[in-house]
C-alpha cells in the first residue's frame, strides 16, 4: 500500500509542476491582472490540459499498475481515478489560484500581449498542438515511471538491497 501512496502522490506532484514548502497566504492582486490573466489561461485551453493530463496519468498508472491482469493493480488503479477526480473537482479553485499567480507575476499588458500571441496563426496552433503534445509527453513521463516502478518493485522483493 505504501507503493500505491508514492505513485500517487508522485503523479499529483508532476501533475501540479510544484509543490509549496509551506501555505502562502492569499494576497489580492489587481482585478484587472486576475481578468487578464483568466483570459491568458482561458486562450491557451488551460481547463482542457488539466482535464487531458488527468485522463493520460490516470491510464498511465492503469497500465503500470497492470490494473487489466491484477486485482491488486486494479484496486489500486481505481484508488488513484478517485484521487484524480478529486483533484479535478478542485479545478475551478486551481484555475482561480494560476489566475493569482500570473496576476502577480506579469501586468495586464503583458498578459494581453501573450494571449494575443495565442489567437495569432503560430500561437493558435502552439495552442492546439498542445493536447497532443501533452498525451505524448505523458506517454514519455509513464515510461520513465514504469522504469522507476519497476525498481522501486525489484528493492521490495530483493531483501538485503537498499
Amino acid at each position: 500500500m505504501g507503493y500505491a501512496l508514492r505513485m500517487i502522490a508522485l503523479s499529483i506532484l508532476c501533475f501540479s509542476g510544484m509543490a509549496l514548502a509551506e501555505d502562502v497566504p492569499p494576497s489580492q492582486p489587481d482585478p484587472a491582472r486576475v481578468a487578464a490573466a483568466r483570459d491568458l489561461l482561458q486562450v491557451t485551453g488551460v481547463t482542457k490540459q488539466m482535464e487531458g493530463m488527468v485522463q493520460a496519468m490516470t491510464r498511465g498508472f492503469a497500465q503500470g499498475a497492470n490494473a487489466n491482469s491484477s486485482e491488486a493493480g486494479k484496486k489500486l488503479s481505481e484508488q488513484f481515478d478517485q484521487t484524480m477526480k478529486k483533484l479535478l473537482g478542485y479545478q475551478d479553485q486551481m484555475i482561480a489560484d494560476f489566475a493569482n499567480l500570473y496576476a502577480e507575476t506579469f501586468t495586464a499588458e503583458e498578459m494581453k500581449a501573450v494571449a494575443d500571441f495565442y489567437r495569432s496563426g503560430p500561437g493558435a496552433k502552439f495552442v492546439s498542438k498542445t493536447p497532443e503534445l501533452m498525451k505524448k509527453g505523458a506517454e514519455i513521463g509513464m515510461k520513465y515511471s514504469s522504469k522507476i516502478a519497476d525498481e522501486m518493485k525489484a528493492q521490495e522483493t530483493s531483501p538485503g538491497q537498499k
